[in-house]
């Protein structure tokens, strides 16, 4: 199905598609949040829920390969936020151009977007097989998590180029709006990950021997490289025509500007996050010690799960408000935006409250130790409250990036984590020697005064001046 069927359907020529293409094609006005929300939903949920299970193999192999591979994974989500500069750019300018009917346009932008997360994939790949051990030790990495580091940094470093395939082909999909076919890939992608896992992690019948971290790595290598065939594979043969790449002969100049002015700031916003948080981990593991990483480890596991479904309804938002800002229905995409807030509002002080019910459950999981279990709850009781907040600046961040309104978000995300996160954070937990908890109640303030900056931004309406089409 290429971008000449796709509009074929959007300009009423619904008959004639079907019989040239064979499939049916969503349109802007049938857009709904559930449609688009429930394979987010579950494709979130199976790439966590790997992580989860990574964590939860390696704590019966070696609590401190757990904690390494913790570490390393936040080092690497750096560098997955330099492709994301790409892809979030990408699924924009597609939404927006389905919601124009553009489809030379589109073409222009997916071949931009493949040809460059291609060479700054294998870029980052290099950096990281070249340099991988410095960069752990400059991170302040303990010498007991550094020898697990460095073997899962050589491996998931090493093809992160994968990963920057698949941003940019999952990032196309949800442009045009197929989640579902992007749930197919990422579930047979953690199928085989979560197996692989299992059996080349902690062994199998004796017939496979215990790998631990090594297995964990060539698991999720294997299954990435899969999930790359199959994405582009589906791209190239049902949504994009292969001749795309002749757009490169003469550069589409404009598109990747509008790439970048949309992709940048959007990136910037994800990267102050988890730049902050890796600078949070340092603080933990140098000042508060490996237990307190330990706890970390695995009370995040868990947490990452409680934000799923807040996440899904805004990657859902993205869609939603791009291709109706696309086709200029402002009014629409306005209570579109408010609508799926208050869903994903309601529902995460009901997961929160989940959170702390089954607080000492949660990290009797990963350990009986019952100091970190007695943490790990403690954290999860403030975490109750974090997740409301969390609601704001997800779904509302992911409104103004459909909408073209990128560098707001961005501003505030680095006045807020630095100075809150960071800055109060360390005089709390470490100065004071409240420790992890208070780092956490921080974490918690940042959530809410950046989520009410947003609802604010969004309330006044000055993204509507921000379309790019």
């Amino acid at each position: 199905m290429t971008t000449d069927c796709f509009f074929d359907t959007m300009n009423g020529q619904k008959d004639h598609s079907e019989r040239r293409c064979g499939v049916w094609r969503m349109t802007v006005e049938r857009l709904s949040l559930f449609r688009l929300a429930w394979p987010i939903f579950l494709e979130l949920f199976l790439i966590t829920l790997v992580g989860f299970v990574n964590v939860f193999i390696l704590s019966k192999y070696d609590s401190v390969a757990a904690a390494a591979v913790e570490a390393t994974n936040q080092i690497l989500w750096n560098f997955l936020l330099v492709f994301a500069i790409i892809s979030l750019g990408t699924s924009v300018l597609v939404a927006q151009n389905v919601g124009a009917a553009r489809p030379e346009t589109i073409n222009k932008v997916v071949a931009v977007s493949l040809f460059f997360n291609t060479i700054l994939g294998l870029a980052a790949s290099m950096t990281l097989l070249l340099g991988g051990q410095e960069l752990l030790m400059f991170m302040g990495i303990a010498d007991d998590l550094l020898g697990y580091a460095h073997t899962y940094l050589l491996l998931a470093g090493g093809f992160i180029f994968f990963d920057a395939l698949l941003s940019s082909a999952d990032a196309v999909l949800k442009g045009f709006g197929r989640t579902k076919q992007c749930l197919a890939i990422t579930a047979f992608m953690n199928v085989l990950n979560l197996i692989g896992s299992a059996v080349l992690g902690l062994g199998f019948a004796g017939m496979v021997p215990a790998l631990g971290v090594q297995g964990v790595a060539i698991a999720a290598v294997v299954s990435k490289g899969v999930a790359v065939c199959s994405a582009w594979t589906y791209l190239f043969t049902n949504m994009i025509k292969v001749d795309i790449w002749r757009q490169l002969l003469s550069f589409p100049v404009t598109e990747l500007k509008q790439l970048l002015k949309i992709g940048f700031p959007a990136a910037m916003e994800n990267m102050s996050y988890n730049l902050s948080q890796t600078v949070l981990m340092m603080i933990i593991i140098v000042h508060l010690g490996a237990d307190a990483y330990i706890t970390r480890t695995y009370a995040w596991s868990v947490i990452k799960m409680a934000f799923l479904f807040s996440l899904a309804i805004g990657q859902a938002n993205i869609i939603m408000i791009g291709q109706l800002v696309g086709a200029g229905k402002f009014v629409e995409a306005e209570k579109a935006g408010m609508k799926n807030f208050w869903i994903a509002f309601k529902a995460a002080w009901l997961i929160g409250g989940i959170l702390f019910l089954f607080r000492y459950y949660f990290m009797e999981i990963f350990t009986m130790d019952a100091w970190i279990i007695g943490l790990g709850a403690l954290i999860f009781t403030i975490d109750a409250f974090l997740e409301p907040g969390r609601t704001f600046n997800i779904v509302f961040i992911y409104g103004l990036r459909g909408a073209g309104d990128v560098n707001f978000p961005v501003i505030i995300a680095v006045l807020s984590m630095w100075s809150v996160t960071i800055g109060l954070g360390y005089y709390l937990g470490v100065i004071l020697g409240l420790g992890l908890p208070a780092i956490w109640a921080v974490m918690l303030m940042d959530e809410w005064l950046r989520g009410l900056c947003m609802l604010w931004r969004w309330k006044s309406g000055a993204w509507k001046a921000k379309a790019v089409v």
